[in-house]
């Protein structure tokens, strides 16, 4: 497949292309660990949860701690998954008008879109770190029968923010470099092969 180069130089394509293939195996390892570590939260909710119900029901004796730590685990499984839910095109949208768009069209639409999305990530992390930064000056605790300092939770919000900021700026690589704003529909290393060939 060959980059498309009807409407962008060649150069800033290649560039784009050769970028995008130096940072898309750094992103790919970040979103899979992370991604792994989402899984690993989901396990472990499943657990505390079976625990909690043979607590309460078997063995007459509720576990009031395990419905804290399972909304704190939840935190971190949606924070950890969401850029590679996002890196893969999961996230749900609107394509009742996209898909009857040219693949020019299509791209545009796909950039304002990653646009947007850098856009609300750097929201996340600067208005996500100065709340978790508040909270530790004032030293606020969650509420329940599990306490922790508010901060350690308020901060996978600027954590979740940065890793969509790199995944969107990922993606708006691969589609100045002429791929696809998704890693399922296309990758950075096909582009440059099939630029080469």
């Amino acid at each position: 497949m060959s980059i498309e180069t009807s409407s962008r130089p060649a150069g800033s394509v290649n560039l784009a292309a050769r970028l995008c293939r130096w940072i898309s195996p750094l992103v790919t390892a970040i979103t899979t660990l992370f991604m792994a570590l989402s899984a690993v939260g989901v396990l472990v909710a499943m657990l505390l949860i079976g625990y909690s119900v043979i607590a309460r029901y078997l063995l007459g004796s509720p576990s009031l701690w395990v419905d804290d730590v399972v909304t704190f685990v939840l935190v971190g499984i949606v924070m950890c998954a969401t850029a590679s839910a996002l890196r893969e095109g999961r996230h749900l949208g609107v394509d009742l008008m996209t898909e009857r768009l040219g693949q020019g069209h299509r791209r545009w639409v796909q950039a304002w879109s990653m646009i947007a999305v850098l856009v609300v990530a750097v929201f996340l992390v600067v208005d996500g770190w100065q709340t978790a930064m508040f909270s530790r000056m004032l030293g606020m605790t969650t509420i329940g029968y599990v306490q922790i300092p508010l901060y350690l939770l308020q901060l996978m919000v600027p954590f979740g923010g940065a890793m969509l900021a790199m995944v969107a700026l990922e993606s708006l690589l691969r589609l100045a470099g002429g791929g696809h704003a998704f890693v399922k529909a296309d990758s950075c290393e096909s582009h440059v092969r099939g630029d080469r060939a």
